[in-house]
């Protein structure tokens, strides 16, 4: 199998991103897959879940720009998880889009993530998968990732704010890849952390509106406070004979995207 890379990503904060992405690739693992997570959220929240007592954690993407001629090998980590590796996050990342606009020429600017891609093309392909989590504020650097993703996962809640994030974000796409000359990436919009007694039918008729129901996923997260509480021990998860319908969810969830 060759390596697929998914991003994880609405223009909108508190859906949910970083647990949806840090629970599939822990079930990845879990089933034998190796996975290369890529943090490109500044408040590292993914990162700080993933650390262990040697992980150094000035080491982000931004050390391979700027005169550090460090390659991708030398920013990937070990974390606490067998089959997981990890590029972490940092506040510095915040400073992405001032070091990419001094570095590079506006038409060269959304080549930079397919140039990485390349030029370390065997790094990438010893992973069956990179799962890439996104801050809600899409820029240059993370825009570079996205277009060149196999599939972005879009959570959504029953708010309109998540469903304007998707719009924002299927329009930011549509104009990069139109300006650039590519595909738009396979998009898959996830509910996700779903509470029973939410209503969301009118984001349904939304999303039927934009003719985006058939990107919608099959999967539902529905909502558990247990699930939560516990989910910072990823494995007490899948080792635990309660959580059986995030599970149920999640085993359904990664039969789609594999």
């Amino acid at each position: 199998m060759s390596m697929k890379m998914i991003s994880f990503c609405n223009k909108k904060g508190g859906v949910g991103k970083t647990t949806l992405c840090k629970n599939v690739a822990y079930k990845f693992a879990l089933d034998g897959k190796k996975v290369l997570l890529i943090d490109l959220d500044p408040q590292a929240t993914l990162s700080v879940q993933f650390y262990t007592n040697k992980i150094v954690k000035d080491v982000t993407l931004l050390k391979m720009f700027g005169g550090f001629n460090v390659g991708i090998n030398n920013i990937i980590q070990k974390t606490k998880y067998k089959n997981i590796d990890i590029i972490i996050a940092g506040e510095e990342l915040t400073k992405s889009s001032t070091i990419l606009n001094n570095l590079y020429a506006k038409e060269n600017i959304y080549k930079v993530g397919k140039n990485i891609f390349n030029s370390f093309n065997d790094i990438f392909l010893k992973y069956d998968y990179v799962l890439i989590d996104y801050p809600p504020t899409i820029q240059e650097l993370a825009l570079n990732f996205l277009i060149i993703s196999d599939l972005i996962m879009i959570p959504i809640n029953n708010g309109i704010g998540s469903f304007k994030g998707i719009i924002d974000l299927k329009n930011t796409l549509n104009y990069i890849c139109r300006q650039e000359n590519i595909t738009v990436p396979n998009l898959r919009i996830i509910f996700n952390n779903v509470k029973e007694d939410e209503d969301t039918i009118e984001i349904y008729k939304l999303l039927e509106e934009e003719k985006l129901n058939s990107n919608l996923s099959q999967s539902v997260i529905t909502n558990s406070k247990s699930f939560i509480k516990t989910e910072n021990k990823l494995n007490s998860i899948w080792d635990n004979q309660y959580y059986w319908r995030q599970k149920q969810a999640y085993e359904e969830l990664i039969k789609e995207i594999m």
